[in-house]
């Protein structure tokens, strides 16, 4: 079974293909409701003549299908849980307070529902609660009074707690991805850090996971 990958957002809630996430460098809008776009191919090729993204799909399936007892890590054996979490309507200096007593930079952000709707990180409150406007478009005049929702990224890219970790790194190092929130029928379970990978590779250097 291939990885799966959602995008998160106030109404969104789309999957996305593996081959297409690694074909394109970051995550791009999608419209409300709407199946994720189809986005062309990046025309890189290695000496086979393969593309970088088809062949790293087919060294995922060829692994899957020529050792069922491979020692895989999944999310969920890695992910921090529980997730340390902020409601839209909460202030970003609540959030710059969580961040300075933690020993982490994003905070997945949840609607009244408790659905995943964004993802805040240190950078983004401190833009917004620097002492100039510039480079802030959402900068009060009441620093205290800017919203959680003014400030996060309202898109999130997911992974499921049986996906591949070897893929999350891979996401945070060519997508210069933070976090990524896992996610378990449309819930949050938890969150893999670029801190719990190395963790993880620490633990496991004896497997061949990470090949």
């Amino acid at each position: 079974m291939l990885p799966e990958f959602r995008i998160f957002g106030p109404g969104i809630s789309n999957p996305v293909p593996l081959e297409q996430l690694f074909a394109r460098k970051r995550v791009e809008k999608v419209s409300k409701g709407q199946k994720t776009n189809t986005i062309k191919e990046e025309k890189s090729h290695d000496d086979s003549g393969l593309t970088y993204q088809a062949k790293s799909l087919k060294a995922y399936q060829l692994a899957e299908s020529t050792n069922e007892n491979q020692q895989v890590l999944q999310a969920s054996q890695v992910m921090t849980t529980p997730v340390v979490t902020l409601f839209v309507q909460e202030t970003a200096s609540k959030a710059l307070d969580i961040l300075g007593k933690g020993d982490f930079r994003h905070i997945p952000v949840l609607s009244e529902q408790q659905s995943l709707i964004g993802m805040v990180s240190d950078r983004d409150i401190y833009r917004c609660m620097c002492g100039t406007s510039m480079g802030c478009m959402h900068c009060a005049e009441d620093k205290q009074s800017v919203l959680i929702e003014q400030v996060m990224k309202d898109e999130v890219l997911t992974a499921s707690v049986d996906t591949d970790a070897r893929y999350i790194a891979r996401l945070f190092v060519e997508q210069r991805v933070g976090a990524m929130p896992i996610v378990e029928e449309d819930k949050l379970v938890g969150i893999v850090t670029r801190s719990d990978i190395l963790k993880a590779v620490m633990l496991n250097l004896h497997l061949d996971v990470w090949k």
